[in-house]
């Protein structure tokens, strides 16, 4: 039978819709990824550094930046031991010691122990408690109080000195107040180099080893003082601290120096530094 023209042309569109239908059919045939693909997509994205990293400040293991501190470049702040002008909270700086970092492969694992189990626990000292008397230091013009006892030294008309007369004690705790004329009125940067000048002093002529705060603002004698703390070991091999702060009233010079065994620092800057600053009396 003879097809029409017509007839053929219908038949080819036919034949030709049925090819490409096949060949859709065969683009979406389902395809599965091979064992090393799947290892591949299921490895951790590689870390990249912060810019934090870049400028040498520390990051953890999530990204998150913490700022590294240095604790021994002098940048010590004494303003952070007090608990406000007039409290008595009051503390030398305690040293600074890192948390241990543990490699993310090892997160979880049982922690091992560094230091021995048995380990001897410092003994812990005893515990001191003052009576209180008041003193007057008649050549400087004041009167204030401290414990109760102490051995007096006026022989220095610029100054008075009270010594703990306690034979116990590794190192006898002191206070001295000290009074100096001078022909102006002293700034801020004036006290400061006077602290700074008794901080050299006091180290060269009495420490093996030294370590000083920086120097800091604080009222005293109801003007702008200038104090600074210290610890250290002295000649004897005897752990001490001690502050020492300045202030300038109608062109007088005021400074207290008081010092002590430094495992005591938080009893006798109760009992001789804020002592002395609530109830010191001018004549």
């Amino acid at each position: 039978m003879r097809m029409s023209k017509n007839g053929k042309l219908r038949l080819l569109a036919v034949l030709l819709t049925l090819c490409l239908a096949l060949l859709a059919g065969c683009q979406e045939k389902e395809t599965f990824p091979t064992s090393g693909e799947v290892l591949q997509n299921q490895s951790a994205p590689a870390v990249q550094a912060t810019d934090a990293a870049q400028d040498g400040q520390d990051v953890l293991f999530t990204g998150a930046v913490v700022n590294a501190v240095d604790y021994d470049d002098g940048s010590y702040d004494p303003t952070s031991e007090e608990g406000g002008e007039g409290e008595d909270v009051d503390y030398m700086l305690a040293p600074v010691t890192a948390a241990p970092t543990m490699q993310s492969e090892y997160a979880g694992a049982t922690p091992v122990v560094i230091d021995p189990i048995d380990k001897p626990t410092p003994t812990p000292l005893p515990k001191l408690t003052f009576a209180y008397a008041t003193y007057e230091a008649a050549a400087l013009h004041m009167t204030f109080e401290a414990p109760a006892g102490w051995t007096v030294d006026d022989s220095q008309p610029d100054a008075y000195t009270l010594t703990n007369p306690d034979p116990s004690m590794d190192y006898p705790a002191q206070l001295t107040i000290r009074v100096v004329p001078v022909n102006r009125v002293y700034s801020e940067s004036d006290l400061t180099r006077e602290i700074k000048g008794m901080l050299d002093t006091v180290h060269s002529e009495s420490f093996k080893s030294f370590s000083p705060s920086n120097t800091a603002n604080r009222t005293f004698l109801g003007s702008k003082g200038v104090y600074a703390n210290y610890s250290g070991t002295n000649l004897s091999g005897v752990k001490v601290a001690g502050r020492m702060i300045a202030a300038c009233v109608d062109k007088t010079l005021y400074i207290l120096h008081t010092s002590y065994p430094q495992g005591y620092t938080e009893t006798y800057v109760d009992s001789l530094f804020h002592k002395f600053v609530k109830t010191v009396k001018m004549n």
